[in-house]
């Protein structure tokens, strides 16, 4: 039976460090202060932020939230963004995604400036990470990953990876971290036709697909580590990931559930990347 990670107890360990930097941030006179663009009041939206603000609090960092009606649109967001961006006071800028219908997502995002761009979804973000150099933050979601499979010293460079979904906030920035290790890794989706087969031999399973128990036990290596960081959310409004946990459970060693795995982790590290933006300057004194 699979050995399952607790993301919160991994969470509450960055928390932990992050309240004793916010701490000496706020003996410089600086409070970390994360802006939440939120369009329209989409349920899991408001769930999630309300995550987020509960966690920055507890780390002493402020989060506000400037909310917007579903008839807003791209331009005027474009504008209130780069208001928020030309302030000293601001460390951070995230745009809850989805976005309503209409809405054009690169206008919204490309407004945030790159040096507070914590989600890092901006474009000169991305080409940074692409391009081999240092971007001013990795994406949270990816670097939560990274993070949860260092700690059990796997030994990744001699394994198998397979990355199931190529989305800009898991499988392709995860992927481009994996090679920056020299570490390979296997791409699929959910429509490649021998996912099965790629499955069964791979050592290590991501997957950030979003459709419920898209992975199964009879496609799981047995002894394979799996992490699940894919999320839908179900008519009773649970959150299910794309792993089925009875099944692969039974075969896995190690396996990173939805919820409680990657998604307290993930949280963890876009709030550490607020306090690097705040401490920018102060890291040589």
């Amino acid at each position: 039976m699979a050995e399952l990670i607790d993301g919160k107890k991994i969470a509450n360990e960055i928390f932990d460090n992050l309240r004793s930097e916010v701490r000496k941030l706020k003996g410089k006179n600086v409070t970390p202060l994360l802006k939440v663009i939120l369009v329209g009041s989409d349920p899991a939206s408001l769930s999630y932020i309300k995550i987020k603000k509960k966690r920055a609090e507890q780390v002493g960092i402020k989060l506000e939230v400037n909310e917007y009606p579903d008839s807003a649109n791209a331009a005027d967001l474009k504008r209130e963004i780069e208001v928020f961006g030309q302030s000293s006071a601001v460390h951070g800028i995230i745009v809850q995604l989805p976005l309503p219908p209409g809405v054009d997502r690169e206008t919204v995002l490309g407004a945030i400036p790159p040096e507070l761009d914590v989600d890092c979804l901006t474009e000169m973000n991305r080409q940074k990470l692409t391009s081999g150099t240092e971007p001013f933050f990795y994406p949270p979601a990816a670097a939560a990953i990274l993070h949860i499979l260092d700690l059990y010293h796997l030994g990744l460079e001699k394994m198998h990876i397979l990355l199931v979904g190529s989305g800009e906030l898991v499988g392709k920035p995860l992927a481009i971290m994996l090679s920056r290790r020299k570490v390979h890794a296997s791409l699929a989706n959910r429509q490649t036709r021998n996912l099965r087969e790629l499955s069964l031999r791979s050592d290590v399973l991501i997957s950030g697909v979003g459709k419920a128990k898209l992975i199964t036990g009879d496609m799981v290596k047995s002894g394979a580590v799996v992490i699940d960081a894919g999320t839908t959310g179900s008519e009773s409004g649970d959150v299910q990931g794309d792993v089925d946990v009875a099944t692969v459970g039974v075969k896995a060693r190690l396996l990173a559930p939805v919820p409680g795995g990657v998604g307290p982790v993930t949280v963890a590290m876009l709030l550490q990347n607020v306090v690097r933006s705040a401490s920018r300057g102060f890291d040589s004194k």
